[in-house]
């Protein structure tokens, strides 16, 4: 029996196996075709989905309008909003609504568009509050909180008027502006403090005599005499140079940086609490005036360190309206770390970390009781140069009334170290 070639057979087996494979790799050709028709087929009804959804389906059918915190009417919100029934309530553009309601109605305050779906869209509306206003050539520029500018008032009069008829109409106030309180973190010190006048002068580190500013020089902050006849819920500020004033637009300022140091100051004053600042004089930003409850001058200095000379302002404030909530004089912050207060050429110093009340005696000397954050006795230097530490009684008589003060162990030192 002759046997088969071996090359012949190996070459005819070679080719049927080239054929299934050649089979297999259509079949599986046809497999990814069939798989792409489909994915392309999903895909194009997706992409009819969403046109039927942006064109068709989900369209504006009612914008509801709560105007129960708005002077607006519904109608003015609706329009202003520049949504109509029929809008594609997915192409909806809720920022620019928000725009357009704040430019075209001034007077708004937080703005709120919500899609409720399948087919409404939903509008809240809070009047905003009148809080500032710019002295610009004898005009003033009434700004709200966001320093959005409301209108134009061309006297003092005009702008009290325009203040009340705003807090008049504005409905209430909306949840999330509540305030959150905060505590600040010097030290508590209790004293009393008679009104005479310091036997020395008080000074900085080198030595420079600190001149307080008496209650007087209030009239000259932000405009003239007619600042003290202004609304007290109204921030005036002068020294921002005005570039644009457009009704329903951000205020934009010339000397940009100086309206910003204004924005700082507003906000660094309510962290720590203090709500009535009257007056913001910005004419020269190394010596910022501030006005409190047009009865109080704030020398801020330059802006530096702000949060601390507010955190050390609201102390001062609390404890000489604890005296007296009519008190007038100065707070002196323009010194790093210490802040001084004048009423009628008596001085109280504060720094971050003590509390100095001083108090006069018979002969005209001054002592002081000076405690850290945990209560204990430390030194300081007084108005009079004298240096006080521990704790004994004494007390003395003056013209009017009696002064208690607590000393011990004193020593004298020169006066141009007091505030070093």
């Amino acid at each position: 029996m002759a046997k088969p070639k071996r090359g012949k057979a190996a070459s005819a087996k070679s080719r049927e196996e080239l054929r299934r494979e050649n089979r297999q790799e259509l079949e599986r050709q046809k497999s990814r075709r069939k798989a792409m028709w489909i994915i392309l087929l999903v895909a194009i009804g997706v992409v009819i989905a969403v046109i039927l959804s942006l064109t068709v389906f989900f369209k504006v059918t009612a914008v509801e309008v709560d105007v129960s915190k708005s002077q607006y009417s519904v109608a003015q919100i609706r329009d202003a909003s520049g949504i109509e029934e029929g809008d594609s309530l997915f192409l909806l553009n809720r920022e620019k609504a928000v725009e357009r309601i704040s430019t075209k109605l001034p007077y708004t305050g937080e703005i709120v568009v919500k899609r409720s779906f399948p087919s409404k869209v939903k509008i809240f509306v809070e009047d905003s509050t009148v809080t500032a206003a710019v002295k610009y050539n004898d005009k003033f520029i009434v700004l709200n909180e966001s320093n959005k500018v409301l209108a134009t008032a061309n006297n003092i009069d005009a702008l009290n008027s325009l203040v009340e008829r705003q807090a008049k109409k504005k409905a209430g106030a909306s949840p999330k502006k509540a305030q959150k309180k905060t505590t600040t973190t010097t030290t508590t010190v209790t004293t009393t403090t008679t009104t005479t006048v310091l036997a020395e002068p008080v000074t900085d580190a080198n030595g420079m005599i600190v001149e307080p500013t008496t209650i007087a020089d209030i009239v000259d902050i932000a405009g003239g005499e007619d600042i003290r006849n202004a609304d007290p819920s109204v921030t005036i500020i002068s020294g921002v140079k005005v570039q644009e004033a457009k009704v329903g637009y951000p205020l934009k300022a010339k000397n940009a940086k100086v309206f910003e140091t204004y924005k700082e100051i507003r906000a660094a004053m309510d962290r720590w609490g203090v709500r009535d600042i009257t007056a913001v004089d910005l004419t020269k930003v190394t010596d910022i005036r501030l006005t409190y409850q047009q009865r109080i001058t704030i020398l801020l200095g330059s802006a530096t360190g702000l949060d601390r000379k507010a955190a050390m302002c609201a102390k001062v404030l609390e404890e000489q309206n604890k005296v007296s909530t009519e008190q007038k004089g100065t707070i002196d912050l323009s010194i790093e770390g210490k802040a001084y207060f004048s009423e009628g050429g008596a001085t109280t110093m504060t720094t971050t970390t003590t509390t100095t009340t001083l108090t006069t005696l018979a002969d005209g000397e001054t002592t002081a009781v000076v405690t850290d954050v945990d209560g204990k006795p430390v030194s300081t230097t007084t108005a009079s140069g004298t240096t006080t530490t521990g704790t004994t009684a004494a007390s003395s008589t003056t013209g009017t009334g009696t002064t208690t003060a607590t000393s011990s162990t004193a020593t004298t030192q020169d006066p141009a170290d007091i505030g070093g």
